[in-house]
């Protein structure tokens, strides 16, 4: 298309339009449109997922305060959390608190640490056929790492102090060891001392507290205490 313009010199001179052109029409493609809505989809199932795993919170029981080895259990050793449930850890309810009470911590307990099942007993400690003796031993017949209630430890008796000061060459009896587990721990009556307080097979526990009594104990950790 040509367009007439007027010149100064009085003669038309003629100059060109450029004519727009239409932009080319985008093909409609139908699998856009289905990526698109299946990203609106997955985006729709994670959401859910978030909100029903922040939604599925519950009430369990926890450790309030620190629980020795063998002790029964008080509400006042008890506090309540709520946390997203999860299969693997296995928690008790708060709801399940009576049947709580009254057992036995099978292990020490931590305070802060949520209470699971296997931590509790309803075994009496000493139980049936066990006996429970103290020992007050001095820091040399007792290992140097501390011991720990629940500890499974070996009770070696020695020879007595006579047979030691007279020198006897005669072979040597191998001592004697008793299996015994530590039910607490604490200081001595005298200044130094370790006081173990351990259960042992009924039949051992007289002469445990004997030997004791004439300091012919030692204690040694087994493996896995």
């Amino acid at each position: 298309m040509t367009a007439t313009l007027p010149a100064e010199t009085g003669r038309a001179v003629t100059a060109g339009i450029a004519v727009p052109r239409l932009a080319a029409q985008r093909r409609w493609r139908p699998s856009l449109l289905w990526f698109g809505v299946a990203l609106v989809v997955v985006g729709a199932l994670i959401g859910w997922k978030v909100l029903t795993a922040v939604g599925t919170t519950d009430q369990y029981l926890a450790v309030g305060r620190a629980v020795d080895f063998g002790a029964a259990l008080t509400r006042d050793d008890l506090t309540t959390v709520r946390i997203s449930s999860d299969p693997a850890l296995q928690p008790i309810r708060a709801s399940e608190v009576d049947a709580v009470l009254g057992q036995r911590a099978a292990m020490p307990l931590v305070a802060g640490t949520l209470l699971t099942q296997a931590q509790l007993t309803d075994r009496a400690i000493p139980g049936a056929g066990q006996q429970l003796v103290g020992l007050g031993l001095p820091q040399t017949r007792v290992p140097s790492a501390r011991v720990e209630p629940g500890a499974k430890v070996l009770l070696v008796i020695t020879a007595p102090a006579t047979a030691i000061a007279a020198g006897d060459n005669e072979p040597a009896a191998p001592p004697l060891n008793i299996s015994a587990t530590v039910v607490d721990v604490g200081p001595g009556a005298k200044d130094g001392e370790t006081q173990l307080n351990v259960s042992v097979a009924e039949r051992d526990g007289p002469l445990v507290a004997s030997r004791a009594a004439e300091g012919r104990i030692v204690v040694l950790m087994t493996a896995g205490s």
